[in-house]
């Protein structure tokens, strides 16, 4: 209970309005931000390089969309690279931004694990995601620096095997406990014979 205490009055709201009655808090936790964006950096990197490395191509692309135009010229393989190297570039500039998108969805988000489920909670519009202890199919810790971990979560989903990553986690080790508790006590099913 003392995770509660540490999260702000919003997230606090969220959560306990997240939790069924009677339901017990194993682990509460608000993701710190800086942590979070800090993990998105490799991915800062892939888009730079992404765009500085499309730019040029793009760029060279549609000059010679707009020469065809005016020099009556074929359309045809300038507009074909243009439509593969604009959007490489757009995507690029996508992924540059992967930090600070990072930054605000740790801002919003709660983790409340009980001896039911998993919760991942926005602040601002309630429950994302449950998971059940059944639905857990494990999970692997990724990283600890600094005191603040990363957790890969795999579930199922509609029938699929999904993974959730939780990122900038405090504590990490508890929550990594805590999640394989829950997996554990929901995932025997005793089935009695019928006579």
């Amino acid at each position: 209970m003392s995770g509660l205490l540490r999260l702000s009055e919003a997230a606090r709201r969220a959560a306990v309005k997240a939790l069924a009655p009677a339901e017990p808090i194993v682990y509460v936790t608000a993701p710190d931000p800086r942590e979070a964006a800090r993990n998105a950096v490799p991915t800062l990197g892939a888009g730079v390089l992404l765009a500085v490395l499309s730019l040029p191509i793009a760029w060279a692309c549609l000059t010679a969309v707009w020469q065809a135009v005016h020099n009556g010229g074929s359309l045809i393989l300038p507009a074909l690279f243009s439509l593969l190297a604009v959007p490489a570039f757009l995507f690029g500039l996508y992924l540059v931004c992967a930090p600070w998108a990072a930054y605000r969805r740790a801002k919003d988000r709660v983790v409340l694990i009980t001896d039911r489920r998993l919760l991942l909670i926005s602040i601002r519009s309630g429950v994302e995601e449950a998971l059940s202890g059944r639905a857990i199919l494990g999970v692997e810790r990724k990283s600890v620096e600094r005191g603040f971990g990363t957790l890969e979560v795999r579930h199922e989903a509609k029938g699929d095997e999904a993974e959730t990553t939780l990122t900038g986690l405090d504590n990490v080790m508890a929550a990594e406990l805590a999640i394989r508790r829950l997996s554990l006590d929901h995932s025997v099913t005793i089935i009695s014979p019928v006579h």
